[in-house]
């Protein structure tokens, strides 16, 4: 008889196969996915659309999910009323881009996409897509801006207009600091200077105040930006109160009527024990904004008081809150005098029960009321004044304690206010145009996406402010403005109107090719006699891309932008890396290729 020998790891691999085998195949086999499904088109099916002065469009078909295209396939796709000259899925997107020529106006455009044509990550085909859309003549482009009349401002705006869809300028947010070091730092990644400097009036309240680092009538940037052949941009992130202020000051006009209350000589020592209480009968008829003004000497070195009204509750008022402390106590310091205007609440209160008046080392001399036109109307909460207020805490662009309603409504604060920032805008645009630089005016931009305070009412609210602001200016005989309206896109319940702007910006940060090449393809088929620009642009955390999309990938796609500007912060929005794979593109321009001079 033979003897049989086995070997051992032939049957452990004999067993492991059998198991193997035995195993069900729902285990291993790999989950069935869904193809791609056709989400959108642009233009939308049925859609009547512009295409570009020279016949072009770019068509978008976006997908459920990212899927795969041969560039080399795109004669497959299927077009009537023009040619296709390029179909590419642009990196990782969920977007086909189908590039067309040779479009005529009254066009009636059908696109198919076969199945098979398009796949997703599994090789999945996508089902046949086919739409139609029209083509209606492009209205041609405005021939003069809508208020600038200065020859440095026409001969800027001729510019823009002969480059459109043909050239792209560069540009380049300048740190909000007032300098050029954002251009610089360009200029050192790829030895080029963008075009375009993008400036801006954020710091108006310090401004205004005289802070020791931020003047807009010391123009020495935009001059030297100018001086070498740059073109200036200002946009306004136009910072408010968030508190009631007055502007207003006493003259011919507003008469100012001050009645003693109390007169005498009261020292009410240095242990808070005396005070000076005034009958509520002397206070009849006093309103929110009356002032209250109190005269009186030192005996100390060390000299206070506190104010409260006689009701009992030994709570202080609230009116002088931008001059106590935390305690609620004035530190006179070597005055001999302060005043006040009362917020409607203490004047309510003082009218009905008094006023108390105790301290520190002061004698009282005399308390009287002031009225004024201005004082006299009733308001609803204190008035206090903007030289009071800090202008790095007290002032903001998205606050939503300023009214836009009440910004175009005439007798309130917001109204008083913003007359009195126009003036203050005014007269820094008015230094720039005696300087003979025209200005690309990016004022109120992003409204219908509601972050900032003019747009936290109703369009039409945000329409009177913008024609509010232009009229004024043009009153002021500012003519070297040109004006940029940016949209949102799908926003033109928004829009100021035809008359009041000369260029449409979208500011786009983050996203794809596709998406950017859509949204200027919408505006420009809303506003096709209006200039395009691609006004901001940058990093989004909340874009999977992150990075816009590089401006040569952009123009080439069908994003004809007049001009492009990243925000500051060059390593954050626009890194060098981002800068040199445009650098040597014919399609864009450079401070060295102008010539406005």
């Amino acid at each position: 008889m033979k003897k049989l020998i086995f070997s051992t790891p032939l049957i452990l691999a004999a067993a492991f196969g059998l198991a193997a085998c035995m195993d069900t195949d729902a285990q291993y086999n790999i989950p069935q996915v869904d193809a791609p499904a056709l989400v959108s088109t642009y233009p939308a099916s049925g859609e009547t659309v512009s295409a570009s002065d020279k016949g072009e469009l770019t068509l978008t078909v976006k997908y459920n999910k990212r899927v795969f295209f041969a560039s080399s396939t795109y004669n497959k796709i299927q077009f009537s009323g023009g040619t296709i000259s390029k179909a590419i899925v642009y990196g990782t997107d969920s977007v086909l881009t189908i590039n067309v020529k040779d479009l005529k106006p009254g066009a009636q455009c059908s696109v198919t996409i076969p199945q098979g044509l398009v796949t997703g990550p599994n090789k999945m085909e996508a089902g046949a897509v086919t739409y139609s859309f029209n083509i209606k003549a492009p209205a041609p482009l405005d021939k003069n801006p809508a208020s600038a009349t200065s020859d440095e401002a026409k001969k800027l705006y001729a510019f823009l207009s002969d480059n459109f869809e043909s050239k792209t300028i560069s540009g380049m947010m300048a740190d909000v600091s007032w300098n050029n070091k954002e251009a610089e730092k360009v200029n050192g990644y790829i030895g080029k200077y963008p075009a375009i400097n993008g400036y801006d009036y954020i710091h108006i309240p310090a401004s205004v105040a005289g802070a020791n680092w931020i003047n807009y009538n010391d123009i020495t940037p935009l001059k030297e930006w100018s001086d070498n052949g740059g073109i200036v941009t200002i946009g306004w992130h136009w910072c408010v109160p968030s508190v009631e202020v007055t502007t207003e000051k006493p003259s011919a006009e507003q008469p100012t009527t001050e009645t003693t209350v109390w007169e005498g000589s009261e020292n009410i020592g240095n242990d808070w024990a005396k005070n000076v209480t005034i009958a509520n009968d002397k206070f009849a008829g006093i309103t929110a904004g009356t002032i209250i003004k109190i005269y009186a000497d030192h005996n100390s070195d060390a000299t206070y008081w506190q104010i409260k009204p006689v009701d009992g509750s030994w709570s202080e008022i609230t009116s002088h809150k931008d001059l106590a402390n935390e305690w609620g106590t004035i530190d006179l310091g070597s005055a001999t005098e302060t005043q006040f205007a009362l917020n409607e609440a203490d004047a309510k209160s003082i009218s009905e029960t008094g006023l108390i008046i105790m301290g520190y080392g002061i004698t009282v001399k005399k308390v009287s009321i002031i009225q004024t036109a201005a004082n006299a109307k009733k308001r609803t909460r204190a008035a206090v004044s903007i030289a009071s207020l800090d202008p790095g805490k007290d002032f903001s662009y998205n606050t939503k304690d300023f009214s836009i309603h009440n910004a175009v409504t005439e007798g309130t604060w917001e109204n008083a206010f913003v007359k009195y920032d126009l003036a203050n805008a005014a007269s820094y645009l008015k230094k720039v145009q005696e300087a003979g630089i025209p200005v690309l005016w990016r004022p109120l931009h992003e409204a219908s996406g509601k972050w900032f305070w003019w747009g936290m009412g109703t369009p039409e609210d945000y329409k009177k402010l913008w024609i509010m602001m232009f009229d004024y200016f043009k009153t002021e005989g500012i003519n070297n403005l040109i004006w940029v309206w940016t949209s949102q896109v799908d926003d033109d319940d928004w829009y100021p109107g035809d008359k009041y702007v000369d260029v449409i910006g979208v500011d786009i940060y983050g996203g794809t090719t596709a998406n950017a090449v859509e949204k200027y393809q919408k505006v420009r088929t809303a506003h096709s006699n209006k200039i395009v620009t691609l006004s901001e642009c940058g990093y989004s955390e909340y874009e999977p891309a992150g990075i816009i999309p590089t401006i040569n990938e952009q123009i080439g796609a069908g994003a004809k932008w007049a001009w492009f500007m990243p925000w500051y912060s060059t390593d954050v929005h626009a890194p060098q890396s981002w800068w040199e794979a445009i650098k040597d593109d014919a399609n864009i321009l450079w401070r060295g290729d102008i010539n406005l001079k």
